[in-house]
């Protein structure tokens, strides 16, 4: 994943962000089973630590102590700081990896098996290709019974040069390309979420409901690629002509209020992030 300079992790002790929350509410629910002695969870783009840095209050000791965290993060200073916290929660086990999302898969083996697996606040600063790639390695690596949560920003509220955020519908159905060419029925449900300045969306995906294996999934592997890259380019191409839509209308008419201002400079970003995906897909 190529780092875009206007992103930063977020880090706020006292805060808890919805997804966070959503996420740990899950997992409460699962680690609750007194039969599950040990909870393997991959964090993929950790950052900071702002997910497990309240793991105090919302997890019992009893459970923490269940769980082997796994970070994973490009950036080796927020790695530091994941491993003082993780240290401090006295799980079970931790161990934090540092390296690029889009090769996960090369430092992280499949024969590596979770239960709980996060990615959050980072499908607009990866390339959609490579993002869904990245969604294939994880359900890889899922255990049978296990999770994978997603969860990012629908529109971002101050805008990043390069970032790509997408609707939840297209976050689904794409999801739905890989699935459906493996030779699932299982239906992507996302969940949007209106926040105070923006909208979100978050998808979970069982494992034990996709009825695939990981034979299918590398059987497939070249078709779901071809089907991925094809579906993307189309979509791509469709949200690029909608965005020069709207800077025609205002370069015909300008501006007139605040809200066309602001809109204005939001459809920049999105073409300049278009323009620059829809390069590296060709």
């Amino acid at each position: 994943m190529s780092v875009i300079g206007d992103s930063s992790a977020v880090f706020e002790l006292n805060r808890m962000l919805p997804q966070h929350q959503a996420a740990i509410t899950l997992i409460n629910t699962i680690i609750q089973n007194p039969n599950i002695k040990e909870f393997d969870w991959l964090d993929l783009a950790c950052g900071k630590g702002q997910i497990i840095s309240q793991l105090n209050e919302n997890l019992t000791l009893a459970h923490r102590r269940k769980i082997v965290y796994h970070g994973y993060d490009i950036n080796a200073d927020y790695s530091k700081m994941v491993t003082r916290i993780a240290k401090d929660l006295q799980f079970k086990d931790y161990s934090v990896a540092i390296g690029d999302l889009a090769m996960f898969q090369n430092i992280v083996s499949d024969q590596n098996k979770f239960d709980f697996i996060t990615c959050t606040n980072v499908t607009h600063e990866i390339h959609p290709q490579k993002f869904f790639e990245v969604i294939i390695g994880a359900i890889k690596r899922l255990s049978e019974k296990g999770h994978l949560f997603l969860y990012d920003m629908e529109s971002l509220t101050n805008p990043e040069l390069g970032a790509l955020p997408l609707k939840a519908s297209e976050v689904g159905f794409l999801i739905e390309v890989i699935l459906k060419t493996a030779g699932s029925e299982f239906k992507a449900s996302p969940s949007t979420w209106s926040h105070r300045t923006c909208k979100g969306w978050s998808i979970v995906i069982n494992r034990e409901f996709l009825g695939i294996d990981n034979e299918d999934l590398e059987k497939q592997g070249k078709e779901i690629i071809k089907n991925l890259h094809d579906t993307i380019n189309s979509m791509l191409n469709k949200k690029l002509d909608e965005c020069k839509q709207v800077l025609n209308s205002y370069t015909d008419y300008g501006t007139e209020t605040g809200e066309d201002e602001a809109q204005k400079i939001s459809a920049l970003y999105e073409f300049w992030a278009l323009h620059n995906a829809l390069e590296d897909l060709a």
